[in-house]
């Protein structure tokens, strides 16, 4: 399975594993935010630990963010911690970070390689 939605108390983890895709990805958020759990959310974890290849640019990341921007206008003070290690996501999350800062001013987005170190930054509130 490419894509694992775990809900968890105040939080949700997805997780991606094999190959990344655009498709994966845009099916990914439109479940997480189709889903009313998500109005009680005050984190997200985006797991692409696993990720062994993806078919992702920087084109890509632009309509998942489009996707996020009318949860920002409802869900403040959201942290997100994206977890990668591969290269090119690493840099696809930096790029997320610098096109969603413009947008949602209140949400908190972190890069991490392990999922210890994200969940440690999501407890420190």
């Amino acid at each position: 399975m490419p894509n694992q939605i775990i809900w968890e108390n105040k939080g949700v983890l997805s997780r991606f594993d094999g190959i990344f895709s655009p498709e994966i990805h845009t099916t990914a958020i439109n479940k997480l935010f189709s889903d009313s759990r998500i109005d009680g959310v005050k984190y997200m974890i985006g797991d692409f630990s696993q990720v062994n290849g993806d078919l992702m640019n920087e084109v890509d990341v632009e309509y998942p963010l489009a996707m996020t921007t009318g949860a920002a206008r409802y869900l403040k003070d959201l942290k997100i911690a994206l977890i990668a290690v591969d290269k090119k996501i690493i840099e696809l999350c930096k790029l997320y970070i610098q096109l969603s800062s413009r947008v949602n001013k209140s949400w908190e987005v972190r890069i991490f390689d392990n999922i210890d170190t994200a969940r440690d930054w999501i407890a420190r509130g």
